[in-house]
């Protein structure tokens, strides 16, 4: 083969190479653009009271901040996994009652976390809590105060 055609081929070789490097980025781009968004934020409303109250309730977070996604359920305090994923939930609570304050975090009926104050005299308490939740599945229903998707899967 002649150095001039040796070149030639160099040349067209790199042409191909920066047309498919593009042509890689577009693919995660349409990729990354077509991955599911969920996120929500709520608090529990107008005054933030609730209770006392002598049983477990699921609370009903009314004030929405955020709902991207839809899979809040503002009517029930429940969030249902719309996608598989990986998802990490925090709640957080201030007691400034001599009443105990506890809030948990039910995965399926099945309690995962929980943060509490036990009764007392003393000054207002402020606790949360939060943590990452492995391969959610589809239409799993999780009562929580905010949350989102780290990962679909």
């Amino acid at each position: 083969m002649r150095q001039g055609n040796c070149i030639l081929l160099h040349i067209t070789q790199k042409y191909i190479l920066l047309y498919c490097i593009q042509w890689i980025q577009k693919v995660k781009e349409v990729i990354m653009s077509n991955r599911p968004k969920v996120a929500f934020s709520a608090s529990l409303g107008s005054n933030g009271y609730f209770g006392p109250v002598n049983t477990d309730v699921t609370l009903v977070y009314k004030n929405v901040f955020i709902n991207v996604g839809d899979a809040y359920q503002q009517a029930t305090g429940i969030f249902i996994a719309p996608v598989r994923g990986v998802y990490y939930f925090s709640f957080f609570y201030h007691s400034g009652t001599k009443h105990g304050t506890g809030l948990a975090l039910y995965r399926n009926g099945k309690h995962v976390a929980l943060t509490k104050n036990n009764p007392s005299t003393d000054s207002p308490e402020n606790g949360g809590n939060g943590l990452t939740l492995l391969y959610i599945w589809d239409s799993e229903n999780v009562t929580v105060f905010s949350g989102f998707l780290i990962n679909a899967m």
